[in-house]
């Protein structure tokens, strides 16, 4: 993992503290993912791969409407989170005013769970490198230091 140091300048209590964020180079679409599966030995086709993990987003989707938490062993439970305001009484809550959003969430579990995380992210952050900020302000160098 890759990071950079950075200073907050939010006005609350973290406001000149300085805090590890991790530097994220790309995003990683469904395509990309088939792609890394394919080159990693396996019987599948990219295609192949594509098709599947197409699939498993539209299933997760459909189940986590149907009130269903879905779990992937060694990644994450799937479920459906909603957000909304509260109404001073039960009668004047009403679903088109008072929800606000409603999102599918993922929690991680076995290696995926935080704690794991940390026990891992702290021991291997010796081995990382930090990132160097460029000229510009609060950008940062893409260039492995």
């Amino acid at each position: 993992m890759r990071y950079t140091i950075h200073q907050s300048k939010v006005n609350n209590g973290t406001k000149g503290k300085f805090y590890l964020r991790p530097v994220y180079d790309e995003t990683v679409g469904l395509d990309e993912l088939a792609e890394h599966m394919a080159s990693h030995n396996s019987p599948f086709s990219k295609g192949q791969l594509l098709a599947i993990l197409t699939d498993i987003v539209g299933c997760i989707k459909e189940l986590c409407l149907e009130s269903k938490s879905v779990r992937i062993d060694g990644l994450g439970i799937f479920e459906a989170r909603v957000r909304s305001k509260g109404a001073k009484t039960r009668p004047e809550f009403n679903i088109a005013e008072n929800v606000l959003n409603l999102v599918v969430c993922c929690r991680g579990v076995d290696e995926f769970r935080s704690s794991r995380l940390e026990v891992n992210t702290k021991h291997n952050l010796a081995k990382t490198a930090e990132v160097k900020p460029t000229a510009k302000a609060d950008s940062v160098n893409t260039e492995q230091p």
